[in-house]
C-alpha cells in the first residue's frame, strides 16, 4: 500500500472513530436521560409535599371541629343547668353563669378557627389539585418522551455496531505499528491525528505548505506531519 493511499485510509478511518464518538456520547446521553426526568422528579417531590400538608390541613380541621363540639356540648349541659331552676344556692348560680358565659367565649373563638382551618384545608385541597394535575401531565410527557428516547438508544446501538465493524475493517488494512501511531496521536491531539491538505494549507491549524513540503506529500514515501500541529497530512488526488 501506498503511502498516499495509508494517509487515505488512516483518514477514512479517522471520520469514522469521530462519528464513533459522537455516537457514544449521544447513547450515554440517552441513557442519561432514561434514568428519569429531573423536572418529574421535582414535581412529584412537590406533589408529595402538597399531600403531606393537605392532610395536617384536614387533621387541623377535624381537631378543630371535635373541639367545637365538644364546647357545644359543654356549654349545652352547663345551660340546662343553669336553667333548669334546680341551683337554689347564689354563689353556686353565679359560678355556673361565669362558666356559661366562658363556654360561649371560647365557643365563639372555635368558630373562628374553625372558618379559618377550613378555609386553610380548601387551599390546600386546590393547590395539591393543581400539584396532581401538574404531575399527571408531566408523567404522560414523559411516558412520550421515554419511547422517543427508547427508539433513539436502539438507533444508536445500531449506527454504533455498524461502525465498529467498518473501523475493523478499515484497522485491518494498516500495519500495526501504522495504527499504534494513529491511536496515540488520536488521544494526544484531540480525536484527530490525521489533517486533510485544503487549498495547499492543513485542514486544521490553515498553515500554509510550500511548495517543496506540498511535494514530499505527494511523492515522499514517508507520511509527512504539519509543520506547526503535528498532524499526518493527507493529500486527496
Amino acid at each position: 500500500m501506498s503511502t498516499s493511499q495509508v494517509t487515505a485510509v488512516l483518514y477514512q478511518l479517522q471520520t469514522i472513530d469521530l462519528e464513533l464518538d459522537r455516537v457514544i456520547a449521544e447513547k450515554q446521553s440517552i441513557s442519561t436521560s432514561l434514568q428519569g426526568s429531573g423536572t418529574l422528579r421535582k414535581l412529584r417531590a412537590e406533589y408529595d409535599t402538597a399531600q403531606q400538608q393537605l392532610l395536617a390541613g384536614q387533621q387541623a380541621q377535624k381537631d378543630a371541629e371535635w373541639s367545637l363540639e365538644d364546647t357545644g356540648q359543654r356549654l349545652e349541659n352547663q345551660e340546662r343547668r343553669l336553667y333548669s331552676g334546680s341551683i337554689q344556692n347564689g354563689k353556686e348560680l353565679q359560678m355556673l353563669q361565669q362558666e356559661v358565659q366562658h363556654l360561649r367565649a371560647q365557643q365563639s373563638r372555635q368558630e373562628e378557627r374553625l372558618l379559618e382551618v377550613m378555609d386553610t384545608a380548601e387551599s390546600l385541597k386546590e393547590a395539591a389539585q393543581r400539584k396532581a394535575l401538574a404531575l399527571q401531565e408531566a408523567e404522560e410527557h414523559w411516558k412520550q418522551e421515554n419511547s422517543t428516547l427508547q427508539a433513539r438508544r436502539e438507533q444508536a446501538e445500531a449506527r454504533l455496531q455498524k461502525l465498529q465493524e467498518q473501523r475493523q475493517s478499515l484497522a485491518s488494512r494498516i500495519h500495526e505499528a501504522m495504527f499504534k501511531r494513529y491511536e496515540t496521536m488520536r488521544r494526544t491531539k484531540q480525536g484527530r491525528a490525521v489533517s486533510k491538505i485544503d487549498e495547499n494549507s492543513c485542514q486544521w491549524c490553515r498553515v500554509i505548505l510550500t511548495p517543496s513540503e506540498m511535494q514530499q506529500v505527494r511523492i515522499s514515501p514517508e507520511l509527512q506531519t504539519c509543520t506547526n500541529c503535528g498532524r499526518i497530512l493527507y493529500y486527496e488526488r
